[in-house]
């Protein structure tokens, strides 16, 4: 049950960055703040042992010649995910990924940095007070995880018309995808219905490593802000995400 509410919760790095905005946002720097709950029959029995509702941050900047995002979803206390993305300026490729935890008494943190040379990624785990690291070759020429991949969407999402098969990074570990347009939908933000542009994103068929479904609301204006985000769980629970500001 533990390992399945980190998978749950760790998901909402997923909801991430800026659009043709973007580059203004990595200029200016952008501040997100959402709150979060935990939905479905798996959050009554969740509900005993953790969280199952919070608050999160999404920020971006510029950093010495590249873009830096950090999303930090916290449920009060000491309990937090956090991901950490280092990009190239226009949002397209991952240098460095940096994702961690901490629930309870267990914390664990995983730092991946994407030689494009040497054609590998380089993973180092810190867990329990020890540090641990792997090498994997790269299965992509342009390296994405879940940051820069929302990013990407909230680039090109009007020219997104057909479904898409591509890699999104976790964990150092390569998840084959497809990213498939849903059409429009009224999102609540505000107070006020938001024309949006919806797109799932779920395991490609036949990967042997099943990605978890999302679901992004992305509005319709030249921001493209991520106004919602659902992540399916097999255990029939799912994580809502809604833009607070």
């Amino acid at each position: 049950m533990q390992n399945n509410f980190m998978k749950v919760a760790a998901m909402a790095a997923l909801v991430a960055l800026g659009s043709s905005a973007f580059a203004n946002a990595a200029e200016a720097g952008e501040t997100l703040r959402y709150e979060w709950r935990l939905r479905g029959a798996l959050s009554w029995i969740a509900r005993a042992k953790f969280p199952t509702s919070g608050t999160g941050v999404l920020q971006t900047q510029p950093r010495a010649g590249a873009v830096e995002s950090q999303l930090r979803v916290s449920a009060g206390g000491r309990d937090y995910i956090e991901y950490v993305s280092r990009m190239a300026e226009d949002g397209e490729k991952t240098f460095a990924s940096t994702n961690g935890y901490s629930l309870g008494n267990h914390s664990e943190r995983k730092e991946t940095t994407f030689d494009y040379v040497a054609n590998v990624a380089n993973v180092k785990e810190h867990e329990a007070g020890k540090v641990g690291s792997k090498t994997r070759p790269l299965s992509a020429d342009i390296a994405r995880d879940a940051l820069t991949t929302i990013t990407w969407l909230r680039e090109n999402a009007a020219s997104v018309s057909k479904t898409l098969t591509t890699d999104i990074y976790s964990d150092g570990k390569p998840y084959r995808v497809r990213i498939e347009p849903a059409g429009f939908e009224k999102t609540s933000w505000q107070g006020r219905d938001v024309q949006s542009r919806v797109f799932k994103i779920s395991a490609a068929p036949g990967s042997k490593k099943k990605f978890p479904g999302l679901t992004v609301w992305l509005s319709e204006d030249e921001q493209r802000l991520p106004l919602r985000m659902v992540f399916d769980q097999p255990l029939g629970a799912s994580l809502d995400l809604r833009l607070k500001g």
